[in-house]
Order: C-alpha cells, then sequence, then structure tokens
C-alpha cells in the first residue's frame, strides 16, 4: 500500500515536471511587438546648435560643408567647416560661419555675419564679428 502511494506521487510530479516545460517552451516562443511608446524624436534648429558667439543671430538653416569650398544660401544660416582646410562664404541674410580646425578662408558677405575660426591660420572677409 506505501509503495502505490509512491507511485502516484512520482506519477505526479512527472505530470507537473511536464506541463511546467511545455509552459516555459510555449513562453520562449512569444514575441511582444515593440511600440516604441517612448520613442521621440523632433528637429534640430540652427539656433540650439550654434556657438554662444552667434546668439543675436536668428537661424533658420544648417548648411554642413564637406571640404573645400562651400557657400551658403541667401538665408540666416549655420554654416559648419571641416576639420581640414575649407573656404566658407555666407551669402545674404544673417550667417553664423563656424571654420573649425584647418587654415579656413571664411568670408560673410552681405548681412550681420559673426566668423568663428578655430585652430589653426584662418583669414577673414566682410565678417562683422571675427572670432579666432
Amino acid at each position: 500500500m506505501f509503495r502505490i502511494k509512491i507511485s502516484h506521487l512520482v506519477f505526479i510530479l512527472l505530470g507537473i515536471l511536464v506541463i511546467i516545460s511545455v509552459g516555459f517552451a510555449f513562453a520562449a516562443n512569444i514575441v511582444v511587438p515593440t511600440t516604441r511608446l517612448t520613442d521621440q524624436t523632433r528637429g534640430i534648429d540652427p539656433n540650439e546648435l550654434k556657438p554662444a558667439a552667434c546668439s543675436g543671430l536668428n537661424l533658420t538653416s544648417i548648411v554642413v560643408c564637406s571640404g573645400g569650398n562651400c557657400n551658403g544660401l541667401s538665408a540666416s544660416e549655420l554654416i559648419l567647416g571641416t576639420s581640414g582646410y575649407d573656404s566658407l562664404k555666407g551669402k545674404n541674410g544673417d550667417d553664423c560661419i563656424v571654420g573649425g580646425d584647418g587654415d579656413d578662408d571664411i568670408s560673410g558677405d552681405n548681412g550681420t555675419d559673426v566668423c568663428v575660426g578655430g585652430p589653426g591660420n584662418d583669414t577673414f572677409n566682410k565678417c562683422e564679428t571675427e572670432i579666432q
């Protein structure tokens, strides 16, 4: 009689282990789709990126130069040079021109232009404010 109770107990435990194993196997195959509920994106305004020297300017666009000659457009822009030589020219509008490293030629042209050089020997032309 004692032997029958142990065999029933072993059978019940094996059944419980099978049920638990099936549950884990089922849970491992569940794919939870991403909701992106907490992802937030927004555009970066050029006024958020401009250096403190350009704080008096209201900029409307960003021009990222790839090296060599780089001209702005007819808007008030933040013009960003590279770490090498750049010839940067802001056209019409109030521009904030940042040369970066290297020997740069920075020209403001029309409007109120703030020209910020960087490490290297920079030359400035038609800039209302020049910062080396």
